[in-house]
This record gives C-alpha cells, sequence and structure tokens, in this order.
C-alpha cells in the first residue's frame, strides 16, 4: 500500500529540525544518536530527567509539526 506521505529524507529531518531550540535539538541528538537515557542526558546536561522528558517531547512535537507543515501547503491548515 502506498502512503500520502513523501520520503522522509535527511534534508527534510534538517529543515524541520532547524526551528528547534538549541537545548531541544541537544536533547534530541543525545537521545536518538547517542542512545542515551534520559539520567544520562540530564547529568551531561546538568539539568533534571524530568526537564530532558518535556524536552525531548516539545523537539518530538515540533518535529512532526514542521513535517506537516512541509507535506501540505498552508491554506490547507485554515
Amino acid at each position: 500500500m502506498a502512503s500520502d506521505h513523501p520520503t522522509l529524507t535527511p534534508e527534510r529531518l534538517e529543515k524541520a529540525a532547524a526551528g528547534l531550540r538549541a537545548i531541544e535539538h541537544e536533547v534530541l541528538m543525545l537521545s536518538a544518536q547517542e542512545y542515551l537515557s534520559k539520567e544520562e542526558i540530564a547529568a551531561r546536561l546538568g539539568i533534571t530527567a524530568d526537564a530532558v522528558e518535556r524536552l525531548l517531547a516539545k523537539a518530538l512535537c515540533k518535529l512532526d509539526r514542521a513535517l506537516e507543515r512541509q507535506e501540505r501547503p498552508w491554506w490547507k491548515f485554515c
């Protein structure tokens, strides 16, 4: 079955990630690329594990919205 969604490319992901705050980007990269746990990320960045969880959730939500906007023209959001 074919998907309605365009293929997720590194370029699309980079463009979507450009809207993240620096701390959100850092938390996302430590989680996704280095496979660190919330506690390990918290220790590395000097923040709490709860803060890591919130930042990661915000980053993923922003990425999802940005990727969706890339797929649909702005006038279809009205």
